[in-house]
Protein backbone atom coordinates (compact mmCIF):
# COMPACT_ATOMS: atom_id res chain seq x y z
CA UNK A 1 0.00 0.00 0.00
CA UNK A 2 1.65 3.27 -0.88
CA UNK A 3 1.84 6.32 1.42
CA UNK A 4 -0.42 9.43 0.91
CA UNK A 5 2.83 11.28 -0.17
CA UNK A 6 3.87 8.61 -2.35
CA UNK A 7 0.35 8.67 -3.90
CA UNK A 8 0.58 12.55 -4.50
CA UNK A 9 3.12 11.84 -6.84
CA UNK A 10 2.00 8.92 -9.06
CA UNK A 11 2.21 10.07 -12.67
CA UNK A 12 0.71 9.24 -15.90
CA UNK A 13 3.97 6.75 -16.58
CA UNK A 14 3.46 4.90 -13.06
CA UNK A 15 0.02 3.90 -14.46
CA UNK A 16 0.59 3.43 -18.12
CA UNK A 17 4.19 0.89 -16.59
CA UNK A 18 1.83 -1.03 -14.00
CA UNK A 19 -0.96 -1.60 -16.62
CA UNK A 20 1.08 -2.27 -19.52
CA UNK A 21 0.00 0.18 -21.83
CA UNK A 22 1.61 3.56 -23.46
CA UNK A 23 1.21 7.00 -21.25
CA UNK A 24 -0.41 8.20 -24.64
CA UNK A 25 -3.28 5.60 -24.41
CA UNK A 26 -3.71 6.03 -20.42
CA UNK A 27 -4.22 10.04 -21.16
CA UNK A 28 -6.72 8.99 -23.88
CA UNK A 29 -8.90 6.97 -21.26
CA UNK A 30 -9.12 9.84 -18.82
CA UNK A 31 -10.00 12.34 -21.89
CA UNK A 32 -11.59 10.69 -24.41
CA UNK A 33 -12.93 7.07 -23.07
CA UNK A 34 -14.68 6.41 -26.53
CA UNK A 35 -11.65 6.41 -27.97
CA UNK A 36 -9.92 3.34 -26.06
CA UNK A 37 -11.36 0.16 -25.46
CA UNK A 38 -13.53 -1.20 -22.95
CA UNK A 39 -11.20 -3.93 -21.59
CA UNK A 40 -8.37 -0.94 -21.58
CA UNK A 41 -10.31 1.61 -20.33
CA UNK A 42 -10.95 -0.77 -17.04
CA UNK A 43 -7.38 -1.86 -16.79
CA UNK A 44 -6.09 1.40 -17.04
CA UNK A 45 -8.77 3.39 -14.27
CA UNK A 46 -8.58 -0.08 -11.69
CA UNK A 47 -4.40 0.59 -12.31
CA UNK A 48 -4.69 4.31 -11.53
CA UNK A 49 -7.12 3.39 -8.39
CA UNK A 50 -4.77 0.76 -7.00
CA UNK A 51 -1.95 3.57 -7.22
CA UNK A 52 -3.72 6.45 -6.03
CA UNK A 53 -3.30 8.34 -9.52
CA UNK A 54 -3.99 11.91 -9.32
CA UNK A 55 -3.11 13.97 -12.46
CA UNK A 56 -0.85 16.60 -9.92
CA UNK A 57 -0.43 16.73 -6.42
CA UNK A 58 -3.41 18.25 -4.73
CA UNK A 59 -2.58 21.57 -2.75
CA UNK A 60 -4.46 22.93 0.27
CA UNK A 61 -5.22 26.06 -2.07
CA UNK A 62 -6.74 28.72 0.91
CA UNK A 63 -9.58 29.72 0.39
CA UNK A 64 -10.12 33.66 -0.66
CA UNK A 65 -12.52 34.56 2.29
CA UNK A 66 -15.69 33.52 3.64
CA UNK A 67 -17.24 33.29 0.03
CA UNK A 68 -20.92 32.01 0.49
CA UNK A 69 -20.61 30.03 -2.76
CA UNK A 70 -21.19 26.57 -3.39
CA UNK A 71 -20.49 24.67 -6.76
CA UNK A 72 -21.82 21.76 -8.88
CA UNK A 73 -19.77 19.58 -11.18
CA UNK A 74 -21.85 17.68 -14.17
CA UNK A 75 -20.75 15.27 -16.74
CA UNK A 76 -23.45 16.52 -19.31
CA UNK A 77 -25.50 19.76 -18.34
CA UNK A 78 -28.17 18.79 -20.99
CA UNK A 79 -29.10 15.71 -20.24
CA UNK A 80 -32.36 16.32 -17.83
CA UNK A 81 -31.37 13.98 -14.96
CA UNK A 82 -28.73 16.38 -14.34
CA UNK A 83 -30.35 19.93 -15.26
CA UNK A 84 -32.99 18.71 -12.44
CA UNK A 85 -30.23 18.38 -10.07
CA UNK A 86 -28.59 21.46 -10.34
CA UNK A 87 -32.07 23.52 -10.21
CA UNK A 88 -33.06 21.15 -6.74
CA UNK A 89 -29.20 22.42 -5.64
CA UNK A 90 -29.78 25.96 -6.60
CA UNK A 91 -33.24 26.30 -4.93
CA UNK A 92 -31.40 24.68 -1.58
CA UNK A 93 -28.88 27.27 -1.73
CA UNK A 94 -30.88 30.63 -2.40
CA UNK A 95 -32.77 29.07 0.76
CA UNK A 96 -29.70 30.19 2.40
CA UNK A 97 -28.14 33.29 0.55
CA UNK A 98 -25.78 31.00 -1.06
CA UNK A 99 -24.80 31.72 -4.68
CA UNK A 100 -24.07 28.60 -6.92
CA UNK A 101 -21.35 28.01 -9.84
CA UNK A 102 -22.39 25.17 -12.64
CA UNK A 103 -19.94 23.53 -14.66
CA UNK A 104 -19.80 20.51 -17.07
CA UNK A 105 -16.74 18.10 -17.76
CA UNK A 106 -18.11 16.30 -20.77
CA UNK A 107 -17.69 13.02 -19.33
CA UNK A 108 -14.12 13.60 -19.22
CA UNK A 109 -12.03 13.00 -15.92
CA UNK A 110 -9.54 15.43 -17.00
CA UNK A 111 -11.87 17.84 -17.14
CA UNK A 112 -13.78 17.24 -14.38
CA UNK A 113 -10.47 17.95 -12.12
CA UNK A 114 -9.72 21.23 -14.29
CA UNK A 115 -13.11 22.21 -13.08
CA UNK A 116 -12.77 21.46 -9.63
CA UNK A 117 -9.15 23.05 -9.60
CA UNK A 118 -10.58 26.72 -11.01
CA UNK A 119 -13.41 26.61 -8.45
CA UNK A 120 -12.04 25.56 -5.55
CA UNK A 121 -10.04 28.92 -3.99
CA UNK A 122 -13.26 30.50 -4.33
CA UNK A 123 -16.28 28.09 -3.17
CA UNK A 124 -16.87 26.93 0.86
CA UNK A 125 -17.98 23.33 -0.92
CA UNK A 126 -18.54 21.17 -4.26
CA UNK A 127 -20.82 18.55 -5.03
CA UNK A 128 -19.71 16.12 -8.00
CA UNK A 129 -22.72 15.01 -9.41
CA UNK A 130 -22.01 11.14 -11.66
CA UNK A 131 -17.98 12.00 -11.18
CA UNK A 132 -15.92 10.29 -13.59
CA UNK A 133 -12.84 10.55 -11.46
CA UNK A 134 -10.91 7.78 -10.24
CA UNK A 135 -12.03 7.23 -6.22
CA UNK A 136 -8.80 8.51 -4.71
CA UNK A 137 -8.78 11.39 -7.12
CA UNK A 138 -12.33 12.70 -5.81
CA UNK A 139 -10.66 12.08 -2.13
CA UNK A 140 -7.52 13.96 -2.56
CA UNK A 141 -9.84 16.89 -4.23
CA UNK A 142 -11.67 16.35 -0.32
CA UNK A 143 -8.93 16.98 1.30
CA UNK A 144 -8.85 20.64 -0.18
CA UNK A 145 -12.41 21.40 0.13
CA UNK A 146 -16.02 20.04 1.05
CA UNK A 147 -17.00 17.79 -1.21
CA UNK A 148 -20.53 15.46 -1.52
CA UNK A 149 -20.68 13.11 -4.14
CA UNK A 150 -23.89 12.44 -6.20
CA UNK A 151 -24.67 8.92 -8.02
CA UNK A 152 -21.76 8.01 -6.75
CA UNK A 153 -20.39 6.21 -3.92
CA UNK A 154 -16.48 6.77 -2.83
CA UNK A 155 -15.19 5.56 0.94
CA UNK A 156 -14.39 8.37 3.34
CA UNK A 157 -16.66 11.32 1.45
CA UNK A 158 -20.14 12.00 1.84
CA UNK A 159 -22.45 10.60 -0.95
CA UNK A 160 -25.81 10.70 -1.91
CA UNK A 161 -26.42 7.40 -4.23
CA UNK A 162 -29.46 5.44 -5.35
CA UNK A 163 -31.44 2.63 -3.57
CA UNK A 164 -32.11 0.88 -6.64
CA UNK A 165 -33.63 -2.47 -5.35
CA UNK A 166 -37.22 -1.57 -5.51
CA UNK A 167 -37.19 -0.46 -8.94
CA UNK A 168 -35.16 -2.91 -10.44
CA UNK A 169 -37.27 -5.87 -8.37
CA UNK A 170 -40.43 -4.13 -10.46
CA UNK A 171 -38.78 -3.88 -14.03
CA UNK A 172 -37.79 -7.55 -13.75
CA UNK A 173 -40.61 -8.08 -12.57
CA UNK A 174 -43.04 -6.04 -15.64
CA UNK A 175 -40.50 -8.56 -17.87
CA UNK A 176 -41.15 -11.91 -16.54
CA UNK A 177 -45.03 -11.36 -16.41
CA UNK A 178 -45.06 -10.71 -20.33
CA UNK A 179 -43.28 -14.04 -20.74
CA UNK A 180 -39.58 -12.63 -21.86
CA UNK A 181 -36.67 -15.07 -21.76
CA UNK A 182 -34.01 -12.83 -23.12
CA UNK A 183 -33.34 -9.10 -22.88
CA UNK A 184 -30.66 -6.66 -24.66
CA UNK A 185 -29.04 -4.23 -22.16
CA UNK A 186 -27.51 -0.97 -23.50
CA UNK A 187 -25.04 0.21 -21.16
CA UNK A 188 -23.54 3.84 -20.05
CA UNK A 189 -19.80 4.87 -19.89
CA UNK A 190 -16.75 3.76 -19.00
CA UNK A 191 -15.89 5.71 -16.07
CA UNK A 192 -19.60 6.17 -15.06
CA UNK A 193 -19.68 4.48 -11.22
CA UNK A 194 -23.42 4.23 -11.80
CA UNK A 195 -23.62 2.93 -15.18
CA UNK A 196 -21.82 0.07 -13.42
CA UNK A 197 -24.01 -0.42 -10.37
CA UNK A 198 -27.17 -0.11 -12.87
CA UNK A 199 -25.94 -3.24 -14.94
CA UNK A 200 -24.72 -5.98 -11.87
CA UNK A 201 -28.29 -4.88 -10.13
CA UNK A 202 -30.44 -5.16 -13.40
CA UNK A 203 -28.18 -8.70 -14.07
CA UNK A 204 -28.40 -10.06 -10.66
CA UNK A 205 -32.01 -9.80 -11.00
CA UNK A 206 -32.76 -11.03 -14.53
CA UNK A 207 -30.88 -13.75 -13.68
CA UNK A 208 -32.26 -14.86 -10.47
CA UNK A 209 -35.72 -14.57 -12.61
CA UNK A 210 -34.17 -17.08 -15.62
CA UNK A 211 -33.72 -14.25 -17.82
CA UNK A 212 -30.60 -14.00 -19.98
CA UNK A 213 -29.27 -10.71 -20.94
CA UNK A 214 -27.23 -9.68 -23.52
CA UNK A 215 -25.12 -6.10 -23.11
CA UNK A 216 -23.92 -3.76 -25.10
CA UNK A 217 -20.85 -1.81 -23.58
CA UNK A 218 -19.44 0.55 -23.56
CA UNK A 219 -22.18 3.37 -24.72
CA UNK A 220 -22.65 7.34 -24.55
CA UNK A 221 -25.68 7.88 -22.17
CA UNK A 222 -26.96 10.09 -24.93
CA UNK A 223 -29.96 10.11 -27.75
CA UNK A 224 -27.11 9.30 -30.06
CA UNK A 225 -25.89 6.50 -27.67
CA UNK A 226 -28.87 4.89 -28.25
CA UNK A 227 -29.51 5.29 -32.10
CA UNK A 228 -26.05 3.80 -32.26
CA UNK A 229 -26.74 0.81 -30.87
CA UNK A 230 -29.55 -0.17 -33.42
CA UNK A 231 -27.46 -2.22 -36.14
CA UNK A 232 -25.70 -4.30 -33.31
CA UNK A 233 -29.92 -4.94 -31.89
CA UNK A 234 -31.12 -6.13 -35.21
CA UNK A 235 -28.26 -8.73 -35.73
CA UNK A 236 -29.34 -10.57 -32.41
CA UNK A 237 -32.79 -8.96 -31.48
CA UNK A 238 -34.68 -10.25 -28.26
CA UNK A 239 -37.62 -8.59 -28.17
CA UNK A 240 -36.82 -6.89 -25.08
CA UNK A 241 -34.81 -3.76 -24.62
CA UNK A 242 -33.68 -2.06 -21.29
CA UNK A 243 -31.34 1.30 -21.60
CA UNK A 244 -29.00 2.63 -19.59
CA UNK A 245 -31.47 6.02 -19.00
CA UNK A 246 -34.37 7.25 -21.04
CA UNK A 247 -32.48 9.44 -23.46
CA UNK A 248 -30.60 6.30 -24.91
CA UNK A 249 -34.24 4.35 -24.92
CA UNK A 250 -35.81 7.30 -26.91
CA UNK A 251 -32.73 7.12 -29.61
CA UNK A 252 -33.17 3.67 -30.39
CA UNK A 253 -36.39 3.61 -30.64
CA UNK A 254 -36.06 6.33 -33.20
CA UNK A 255 -33.32 4.35 -35.11
CA UNK A 256 -35.52 1.14 -35.14
CA UNK A 257 -38.22 3.19 -36.50
CA UNK A 258 -36.39 4.34 -39.21
CA UNK A 259 -35.66 0.94 -40.41
CA UNK A 260 -39.31 0.23 -39.93
CA UNK A 261 -39.52 -1.35 -36.56
CA UNK A 262 -42.50 -0.40 -34.35
CA UNK A 263 -42.17 0.11 -30.76
CA UNK A 264 -44.09 -1.74 -28.80
CA UNK A 265 -45.55 -3.75 -31.36
CA UNK A 266 -42.09 -5.64 -32.46
CA UNK A 267 -39.86 -4.32 -29.39
CA UNK A 268 -40.18 -3.25 -25.63
CA UNK A 269 -38.03 -0.75 -24.15
CA UNK A 270 -37.24 0.52 -20.38
CA UNK A 271 -34.96 3.39 -19.75
CA UNK A 272 -33.97 5.00 -16.49
CA UNK A 273 -34.48 7.99 -15.14
CA UNK A 274 -38.32 9.27 -16.04
CA UNK A 275 -37.57 12.25 -17.77
CA UNK A 276 -40.08 14.78 -19.08
CA UNK A 277 -39.46 13.69 -22.77
CA UNK A 278 -39.79 10.19 -22.46
CA UNK A 279 -43.28 11.08 -20.72
CA UNK A 280 -44.32 12.67 -23.94
CA UNK A 281 -42.71 10.72 -26.50
CA UNK A 282 -44.52 8.88 -28.58
CA UNK A 283 -44.97 5.97 -27.41
CA UNK A 284 -44.40 7.20 -23.53
CA UNK A 285 -41.80 5.45 -22.18
CA UNK A 286 -41.40 3.13 -19.08
CA UNK A 287 -38.74 3.78 -16.70
CA UNK A 288 -37.51 3.51 -13.70
CA UNK A 289 -38.00 7.07 -12.03
CA UNK A 290 -35.27 8.53 -10.18
CA UNK A 291 -35.87 11.72 -8.36
CA UNK A 292 -32.69 13.57 -9.62
CA UNK A 293 -34.20 16.37 -7.70
CA UNK A 294 -34.14 14.68 -4.63
CA UNK A 295 -30.57 13.57 -5.18
CA UNK A 296 -29.63 17.50 -5.70
CA UNK A 297 -31.47 18.54 -2.69
CA UNK A 298 -30.18 16.15 0.18
CA UNK A 299 -26.48 16.65 -1.17
CA UNK A 300 -26.97 20.15 -0.71
CA UNK A 301 -28.34 20.05 2.46
CA UNK A 302 -25.21 17.43 3.10
CA UNK A 303 -23.06 20.20 2.25
CA UNK A 304 -24.06 22.74 4.09
CA UNK A 305 -23.67 20.82 7.03
CA UNK A 306 -20.10 19.63 6.49
CA UNK A 307 -18.94 23.43 5.35
CA UNK A 308 -21.43 24.51 8.85
CA UNK A 309 -19.18 21.85 10.89
CA UNK A 310 -22.47 20.82 12.12
CA UNK A 311 -23.64 17.04 12.23
CA UNK A 312 -25.38 15.40 9.63
CA UNK A 313 -28.18 12.64 10.47
CA UNK A 314 -27.07 10.86 6.87
CA UNK A 315 -23.44 11.29 5.82
CA UNK A 316 -24.27 8.08 3.57
CA UNK A 317 -27.83 8.76 2.12
CA UNK A 318 -30.14 6.49 -0.22
CA UNK A 319 -32.78 7.82 -2.15
CA UNK A 320 -35.34 5.16 -3.50
CA UNK A 321 -36.26 4.52 -6.93
CA UNK A 322 -39.79 2.65 -8.59
CA UNK A 323 -40.89 1.51 -12.16
CA UNK A 324 -43.37 3.77 -14.23
CA UNK A 325 -45.48 1.82 -16.73
CA UNK A 326 -46.12 2.95 -19.97
CA UNK A 327 -46.84 2.44 -23.71
CA UNK A 328 -42.72 1.44 -24.55
CA UNK A 329 -42.98 -1.94 -22.79
CA UNK A 330 -46.34 -3.57 -22.95
CA UNK A 331 -46.03 -5.91 -25.36
CA UNK A 332 -49.79 -6.36 -27.57
CA UNK A 333 -51.88 -9.17 -26.35
CA UNK A 334 -51.58 -10.86 -29.60
CA UNK A 335 -47.92 -10.90 -30.34
CA UNK A 336 -46.40 -14.58 -29.71
CA UNK A 337 -42.44 -15.10 -29.58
Amino acid sequence: MRSEDEAKHVTIRDVAKAAGVSPSTVSRAFSKPDRVSARTSKLIFDTAQRLGYHEEPVQNVPLRGKRRMIAIIVPDIANQFMSDAIRAVQREAENRDIALVVAESRESAVLERAAFDRIAPDVDGVILTSSRMPDAMIRKCAQTRPVVVVNRSVLGVRNVTLDLEGGVAQLVEHIARQDYTEVTYLDGPISSWSAATRWNAVSRALHARGIRAQRFWPGSPTFAGGFAMCDRYLANPTGMVIAHNDLMAIGFIAAMRRRGFDCPKDFGVIGFDDDAVGRIYEPTLTSVRISSSELGARAARMLFASIDGTESSDDLAHVSTSLIIRESSRRPAHSGR
